[in-house]
């Protein structure tokens, strides 16, 4: 044929092959999984509501600690920092590991990022102080292509796993919740009182204790029973130590048992707000004039005391007493 160029030909037909594969990108083959790792990576969900943990950081942190309890890794590490005031991303998730039963000395924190990248080479540092040699890295499948990424670049990790939180689905909670309530409908508030104890001033500030675990699991097992169209009001203005007050972490652990983070409200602390209204105060200017008032266990002897209390200041209260662990 007359002015044929073979190889203009061979350009052609390379270009036409290339237009017909495009499509979503192919994610990078997943390495041979060994089972077990030396780290389960959780990352972080950014919100802007502070200590109220939104459900898709609930949900990476439920896979992360399902893997755990296969024994896939000996410790979880937490990525995130603080991107929604005081307390950062990683602190929430260390809460929500321990309500769902992990042990605190399995648990590693890195607080310092707002970004996947910043996530990645923070978690370099105690990659190779642990001596970690492979990672099951646990986020949604949304983000997974960008962290995998960055994190197969992690200096020390010879291995990357991936393992998408989004089929993890939260189990109903185990009710044994042995008293009477009032019919929901009547109700206007939850009010949860906590237990003031002796503060560790050397110890780690972002824990959680039997009784918080106890009273947010509670908060949860109302919601369940129907107590779904009113706030749940935490209230525990006892000082704290550190950044993260205590009627934060009973809040942030409700999520980990299933409570919606739109019903739940937090009471000031006297530390961070000095001269705000005292709760009966609260309830007044609320409205509140008919709440179911929860109270730690350890304090069943104070249950007449508290409803007289509720009631010399013109407010209904039916009070009873948290859940026990199982």
């Amino acid at each position: 044929m007359k002015g044929f160029r073979p190889g203009l030909l061979i350009v052609v037909l390379g270009l036409a092959g290339t237009a017909l594969s495009f499509g979503p990108p192919k994610e990078p083959p997943q390495p041979k999984d060994p089972g077990r790792v030396g780290v389960i990576v959780a990352l972080g969900f950014g919100h802007d509501e502070e200590a109220k943990v939104p459900s898709r950081l609930v949900q990476r942190v439920g896979a992360a600690v399902q893997s755990y309890r296969e024994g896939r890794a000996k410790y979880l590490l937490f990525c995130g920092g603080y991107t929604a005031g005081h307390v950062a991303e990683a602190e929430e998730m260390k809460i929500l590991a321990m309500a769902m039963g992990v042990p605190e000395r399995a648990i590693l924190l890195e607080n310092g990022s707002i970004s996947t990248v910043q996530n990645a080479r923070n978690a370099e540092r105690i990659v190779q102080k642990r001596r970690f040699r492979s990672a099951l890295l646990v986020t949604h499948r949304n983000h997974m292509t960008r962290a995998y990424k960055v994190f197969k670049k992690v200096k020390g990790l010879r291995s990357v796993h991936r393992h998408p939180a989004d089929d993890w689905v939260m189990e109903p909670v185990s009710d044994n919740l042995d008293q009477e309530l009032p019919p929901a409908a009547e109700i206007q508030a939850v009010v949860v009182h906590g237990r003031s104890r002796e503060v560790d001033f050397l110890g780690d500030t972002v824990t959680l204790d039997k009784t918080q675990m106890s009273l947010a699991r509670t908060m949860a097992l109302l919601y369940q029973r129907g107590f779904t169209s009113m706030p749940y009001y935490v209230w525990h203005p006892a000082i704290s130590v550190g950044h993260v007050t205590r009627a934060e972490i009973i809040g942030i652990a409700a999520a980990a048992f299933g409570l919606p983070s739109k019903v739940l409200e937090l009471g000031p602390s006297r530390r961070f707000a000095p001269g705000k209204l005292g709760l009966f105060e609260t309830c007044k200017a609320r409205s509140w004039i008919r709440v179911l008032a929860v109270l730690p266990r350890e304090r069943e002897e104070e249950v007449e005391l508290i409803e007289q209390q509720y009631l010399e200041n013109g407010i209904v209260a039916t009070v009873i007493l948290a859940a026990p662990l199982p």
